[in-house]
Order: structure tokens, then C-alpha cells, then sequence
């Protein structure tokens, strides 16, 4: 029998969220609800998200945090998924805040490990 699970994240921004989704094109529906058959949960969340034959929803903690609900048995196919969606993130986190603290790009790769590298130079 499957369970409802909760996965603790270090996502904060819902538009970074989204920006990640977007860049993986991953399909996923705003403000939609949320069924969890078994455990009786029914609710709506900021964002529900499909992953080949599962689905995901991404809800807000106390601590302004988003976390991730699901079903147990559907996790072995979402946990991957949330590494890829963890590192866009932080790619876009990291991507706004040298944009707010005045650096430039000047080249990005991504190694053979998937480490994303960027270099970023701000003219004074």
C-alpha cells in the first residue's frame, strides 16, 4: 500500500521553481489540486507537477520553504527529478543574484560530471 510523503527542499522562489520546470520541460499545472488517494489528502498547491508516469505537488512550509508531496511508491521515478530540478534552480538563483549585484555572464558550461560552470565579471 502507498504512502503520502513529504520531501524537505531548499526551494524558496516559486518563479525560480517555475524558470527550472520551464528549462526541463517539465509539464506542471498552477494553484491545481492535489489527490492522495490513500491517505485522504485533497488539496490545492501552488504547483502539481507531471513526471512521466507520476505526479508531484510542490506546497509552502511554515518556513517559506517549499516541499514536496507524493506518493511513496511513485518516488524512485521523482527523486532524479528533483536533483534536475534542484540544480536549475540554483543555477537561476545564483544567475538573479549576480544580475542584482551588477556581474555579467561571460561563459557558462557544463562539464561531463553535469556540474554547470559559470564565469561572471562585473566592470568597474
Amino acid at each position: 500500500m502507498s504512502k503520502f510523503v513529504k520531501v524537505q527542499t531548499q526551494l524558496r522562489d516559486l518563479s525560480l521553481i517555475k524558470s527550472a520546470l520551464d528549462d526541463l520541460k517539465l509539464t506542471y499545472s498552477e494553484n491545481a489540486n492535489f489527490v492522495h488517494r490513500w491517505s485522504g489528502f485533497n488539496g490545492q498547491v501552488p504547483l502539481v507537477v507531471k513526471v512521466r508516469n507520476a505526479q508531484f505537488g510542490l506546497r509552502a512550509t511554515p518556513a517559506g520553504e517549499y516541499e514536496v508531496i507524493g506518493d511513496d511508491m511513485q518516488m524512485a521515478v521523482i527523486r532524479p527529478e528533483l536533483g534536475r530540478i534542484q540544480q536549475r534552480y540554483a543555477y537561476h538563483a545564483v544567475r538573479q543574484a549576480t544580475a542584482e549585484a551588477g556581474f555579467d555572464l561571460v561563459e557558462e558550461s557544463v562539464g561531463r560530471d553535469q556540474v554547470i560552470r559559470l564565469t561572471v565579471r562585473r566592470w568597474s
